[in-house]
């Protein structure tokens, strides 16, 4: 206890320097540890817009409908396949969609587009975009042949709420067909690429068009209750499943957003081994300086009696002290910080269109973990430990006779 003592008083005879060293070890952990925040929330939330409003969890379809999206692959007997997936504890919703490539005309333009029929109270259970509507409504009037148009669409083709579009597609026997809609909801979910491509109508107006029976589809997408024990759920899904069918998750439908979900993780632990190696510079430097400047001191309390391990623990508690305060400190700023961008958000709007190419909204929250901070405290320390070796080496080498004998 007597050694703790000396090693916190020998810290603050040179306030300054110590107090930097502080300030630099706290505006280190401030800026890795929001940096981490940051990163993790705005991925965090790019994979939950994802899943609320492009993919769901998982989506079972025909085999060889992904590779060749033909009108005619469809899942027979929907229905009771649905069935059998809510019947699955952690399933909280299903839907089962039509999905038709289609072409559509306003008096101005025209666009190719993915006609995605819905029925819309599955629809609200399993994705978030009735939630993005930002003018109309998500079919609330009993309306024959209503549209869900992007916002971005609807600048492209001066289309507003009550404009009549026109909808080209084939019907199930291959013959071209059409129909006039009107636009019911302007939707934006801040994905730039999935509003371009993308319109909903009532599943009932594409069945009655196309000629699809309404116990097919060509989609069924599944939510869980979470995303936890991904892998696992989707196998439930396809132990339930019949083998004319294609099971996959999220993960797999966007794997550039899961490979950009890892690339994060090693960027950070990149991120993080970079400032403490910065850290391990900052405190060699100082304790090597603080213990050339006491050599004289070093010396005589060696000629008095105290040994070198007393010397090596007086020498660590120095550091630990001077890294754990400005690590600490920095930490609590920074949750600070965290928690208050995570409840307002962290407004980017300047940039709103260059994130929304790719599907990131301009307002990021920031998000870490408790574990984080329990990790970076204990690699502070640890960086600390042995920051501390070489100082400590040159102290406990001195010749006391030769330290006392210079001037």
């Amino acid at each position: 206890m007597e050694i703790i003592k000396i090693a916190w008083r020998n810290l603050w005879r040179n306030k300054v320097r110590s107090l930097i060293v502080i300030m630099a070890v706290c505006l280190g952990m401030i800026g890795g540890g929001f940096s981490t925040a940051l990163m993790i929330g705005a991925v965090n939330k790019r994979i939950e817009t994802a899943i609320g409003n492009e993919t769901a969890h998982v989506q079972v379809n025909k085999k060889g409908y992904v590779d060749n999206p033909d009108i005619n692959l469809l899942i027979d007997n929907a229905k009771e396949q649905s069935e059998k997936y809510l019947n699955i504890d952690e399933v909280q919703g299903v839907s089962c969609r039509l999905i038709v490539n289609a072409m559509m005309s306003s008096t101005r333009n025209a666009t190719g587009v993915n006609l995605v029929g819905v029925n819309p109270k599955n629809e609200k259970q399993i994705s978030s975009l009735y939630t993005k509507i930002e003018n109309g409504d998500f079919f609330e009037e009993e309306k024959r042949n209503q549209i869900i148009i992007s916002k971005k669409l609807a600048e492209e083709l001066n289309a507003d709420i009550r404009t009549k579009l026109v909808l080209s597609f084939q019907d199930i026997d291959g013959v071209l067909t059409g129909a006039s809609f009107r636009v019911s909801g302007i939707y934006h979910t801040g994905n730039n690429m999935f509003d371009q491509a993308n319109v909903f109508v009532r599943r009932s107006d594409l069945e009655r068009l196309t000629g699809i029976s309404n116990n097919s589809a060509h989609e069924i997408a599944i939510l869980f209750t979470d995303n936890d024990d991904l892998k696992e759920r989707t196998a439930k899904i396809s132990s339930v499943s019949p083998e004319s069918v294609t099971v996959r998750n999220w993960e797999e439908i966007m794997p550039d957003l899961s490979m950009m979900s890892a690339m994060t993780e090693q960027f950070l632990s990149y991120l993080v081994a970079i400032i403490l190696f910065a850290l391990a510079f900052g405190i060699i430097n100082t304790m090597l300086m603080a213990v050339l400047e006491r050599r004289k001191e070093i010396g005589m309390l060696m000629a008095l009696g105290m040994n070198r391990k007393k010397i090596r623990r007086m020498i660590t508690w120095e550091t630990l002290f001077l890294t754990t305060i400005g690590s600490v400190a920095g930490l609590c700023i920074n949750q600070l910080l965290v928690w208050y961008f995570g409840t307002y958000g962290l407004d980017l709007s300047s940039y709103s269109e260059g994130f929304a190419s790719f599907g990131f909204e301009a307002v990021m929250y920031p998000e870490i973990s408790g574990m984080f901070y329990i990790q970076i405290v204990g690699l502070v320390i640890i960086t600390a430990l042995v920051s501390a070796i070489f100082p400590i080496r040159r102290a406990v080498r001195m010749n006391p006779a030769d330290v006392l004998r210079t001037e």
